[in-house]
This record gives C-alpha cells, sequence and structure tokens, in this order.
C-alpha cells in the first residue's frame, strides 16, 4: 500500500467516520448553535419518513463522490480544498441574504451606509464597555484588554469567530 492510498483510505474512513458523529449529534439535536446537523429530506432517499444506516452511508458517499472532480476514486488535497471553500461560499451567501434581508431598510437590494451603522445607543454601550476608565477615550490598553476579553469568551465557547471548526 502506497502512502498515497493509506492517506486516500485515512480521508474517507475520517468523513464517513464523521458522517456517522454528525447523524449522531443532529439525533439528539446538538450541534452548533443547537442546529440539526443533516438534512434529514436529502438522507431519507425513499420519502419514507425514516432514515437508515444504509440510506446515510449511501448520502455521505454521494457527497464524497461528489468532491471526487476528476473520477479518480480519489481525493486529492486540491478537492478537499476546492470541497471547503465550496460549502465555505455557500454558508457565506446565506449569512449574506440574511444580513441584506435583516438591514436593508428600503429594500432596494444594496446596504447604504447608514443601513449598516450599528443604532447609536449600541454604539453608545460598546464605547463605554471598552473605556473602562471613563475618560471619553478608548486608550491602546483598555482596547487591547476589550480584544484580551472577547477572544477568552470565544475560546470559552470553542470557536474563534472568522474560523470554520
Amino acid at each position: 500500500m502506497t502512502p498515497k492510498d493509506m492517506l486516500t483510505g485515512l480521508t474517507l474512513a475520517a468523513l464517513v467516520a464523521a458522517s456517522f458523529s454528525t447523524v449522531a449529534l443532529a439525533d439528539t439535536g446538538k450541534g452548533p448553535r443547537g442546529a440539526g446537523m443533516f438534512d434529514f429530506d436529502a438522507m431519507d432517499a425513499n420519502a419514507d419518513g425514516k432514515v437508515t444506516k444504509d440510506e446515510i452511508a449511501a448520502y455521505h458517499a454521494a457527497r464524497i463522490a461528489a468532491l471526487d472532480t476528476n473520477k479518480d476514486g480519489n481525493l486529492s488535497e486540491a478537492e478537499l480544498i476546492a470541497g471547503h471553500e465550496a460549502r465555505r461560499a455557500e454558508r457565506l451567501a446565506k449569512r449574506m441574504d440574511r444580513m441584506m434581508t435583516r438591514m436593508d431598510a428600503n429594500k432596494d437590494g444594496v446596504l447604504s451606509l447608514a443601513e449598516m451603522a450599528p443604532p447609536a445607543d449600541r454604539s453608545d454601550k460598546m464605547f463605554a464597555r471598552v473605556d473602562t476608565d471613563g475618560d471619553g477615550a478608548i486608550s491602546k490598553a483598555e482596547a487591547d484588554a476589550a480584544r484580551d476579553k472577547m477572544e477568552q469568551r470565544r475560546d470559552r465557547h470553542g470557536k474563534k469567530r472568522g474560523h470554520d471548526n
């Protein structure tokens, strides 16, 4: 067995294992922000209102096969990266759509500076939270302390902003 074959096998095994852990998390109703972890309707191939292990395996096999863009039966690093980037782009597009829906007050399809600005009271609260000495200005030390506090809060929750976990 070549190192490439072993890496491919390990990658596929990890993806299959991840698919079953996804199902287990979904079954408990846990996962990121309590969201369901899989698309039940997509996995329920025969539309009988139940998902079997075979349906889950077939669903994930199809998703893995879709990553194999050159259809050589292996997943290259480039194919894995492309798949990850495609999922990231889909999530970003959904987030931006929600943002447009929420913030585009005049429904013209673009966000003006006024629509993007946080409410004044929110800005004031955030400024006051960082301006710990209350002198009306944020020092470098106060900014650093606020950043450190935010990073600690994110670390406690197991996720840092700007990173996909």
